[in-house]
């Protein structure tokens, strides 16, 4: 009984989501608050959890030795002064620690991942004893350059007596090749998406459709019957 109440639950659910792109309805507004729903429990029982493996267990198990662990608890609970309105301003301290630690994490590690990493991967090798790779890097190094020329506004060459110069000329060429890198490396990761997408769908249809028709159909007739309902109200008003 549960598994089919599971069966029927997965099918119409997923049609129900896909149902927005035709039109908006109430059975895709439904699996939506279904979804947002069990998210959000979800993740309590995931945090309150991680709360208990971590700090409460330990605590409980060797309190001298984790007596330390009791600052991010007391720092956690800070938080729910929000809720008072006599003491909300206690749980500006909460924040002000998460955000003090957060951003410290970040000018830690931002600068290693988004610029020093960034950085070594450009810096490649342009002669090497594979043909392949040699152009490979290339392509990668010139695309890369041409693409931070296209961002620089405060330097550019100008033109002379109505008359382009060589420099001109040569950030002209370079700004163009870096705006054709920009445009395929969009297009590949737009592509990329799109393949992601499909594979999503068409792991979801082998999934939870395809083995189970007639709990698929019951879902198209019941999304068919709201989508004509929303029609048929939104003609009236």
């Amino acid at each position: 009984m549960i598994e089919a109440i599971q069966i029927w639950l997965s099918a119409a659910l997923v049609i129900w989501i896909w149902s927005f792109v035709y039109k908006d309805n109430y059975l895709y507004r439904l699996a939506q608050h279904i979804f947002l729903g069990a998210a959000a429990g979800y993740s309590i029982g995931i945090s309150l959890d991680s709360l208990n493996k971590t700090a409460l267990v330990p605590l409980a198990k060797s309190p001298t030795t984790n007596m330390h662990l009791i600052i991010p608890i007391i720092i956690g609970l800070l938080f729910f002064f929000k809720y008072s309105r006599r003491y909300y301003w206690v749980a500006r301290y909460g924040v002000g620690i998460a955000l003090a630690v957060g951003t410290a994490l970040a000018f830690r590690t931002a600068p290693m991942a988004n610029i020093i990493r960034q950085v070594n991967a450009v810096l490649l090798p342009l002669w090497t004893p594979d043909p392949v790779k040699t152009l490979n890097n290339w392509i990668h190094v010139v695309i890369t350059l041409s693409a931070l020329v296209y961002f620089i506004f405060t330097v550019t060459p100008r033109v002379v007596e109505g008359r382009p110069t060589i420099t001109y000329r040569v950030y002209d060429a370079v700004l163009r090749i870096g705006i054709y890198g920009m445009m395929v490396a969009f297009g590949a990761t737009l592509a990329n998406t799109i393949m992601t997408r499909l594979a999503f769908f068409i792991s979801m249809n082998i999934q939870y459709l395809q083995p189970y028709p007639l709990e698929s159909l019951s879902a198209i007739i019941l999304v068919a019957i709201a989508i004509l309902f929303a029609m048929r109200r939104a003609r009236a008003g």
